[in-house]
């Protein structure tokens, strides 16, 4: 599975690549939905509570009742949380698979398999869920609640977090404020 610092650091590419850098308000804000779907781990069933297709709707639920309340809210957010939601779900369907119609269904998906891709080989038989124990991989093939994961990030995971830190910075740092405090050491000289 995507570690919490690879899902945060993709988070992070994907907020700085969709906003603009006056968008710094929103953009912090937009921060915890890419890693939400992970609080399965500690609440329901890890894989299928928050990692389902229901779950993608709730934004766009959101923005459909505030519209229908006629309050001013910018949809773009709304539909930039969803998509968000779709990501993280979509990098968890590439390992061990996730219960996309939980709780109506309780097969688990796995990318891989909609591929047919497997441990020898491209198969000549797609299969769209998961066949059990493959080789020595474990997939994921029944929702039971289980004890949360520790989140241990990799050398390569810890660097790209930081390149997508700095990157995310360097789009909304407040430019304003920097230039502001170029003005008044210049002027004190």
């Amino acid at each position: 599975m995507p570690s919490f610092g690879m899902h945060l650091a993709l988070t992070l590419f994907f907020i700085a690549a969709c906003l603009k850098a006056e968008d710094r308000k929103f953009a912090l804000a937009l921060i915890p939905l890419g890693i939400i779907c992970d609080l399965d781990s500690y609440i329901g069933v890890h894989r299928a509570t928050f990692h389902n297709l229901f779950v993608i709707f709730i934004p766009l639920i959101v923005m459909f009742i505030l519209w229908r309340l006629h309050v001013n809210a910018i949809n773009k957010y709304f539909v930039l949380a969803s998509l968000l939601i779709t990501f993280h779900i979509f990098l968890d369907t590439f390992y061990n698979g996730v219960f996309l119609f939980y709780p109506f269904s309780d097969k688990s998906y796995d990318i891989e398999f909609w591929l047919g891709l497997k441990e020898t080989g491209l198969s000549a038989l797609f299969q769209c869920t998961v066949p059990g124990k493959v080789g020595e991989i474990n997939y994921v093939v029944t929702p039971t609640p289980s004890v949360p994961e520790i989140a241990i990030i990799s050398g390569i995971e810890f660097v790209v977090l930081i390149f997508a830190s700095i990157t995310f910075f360097l789009k909304f740092q407040d430019t304003y404020s920097s230039s502001f405090l170029y003005q008044k050491l210049r002027i004190r000289k």
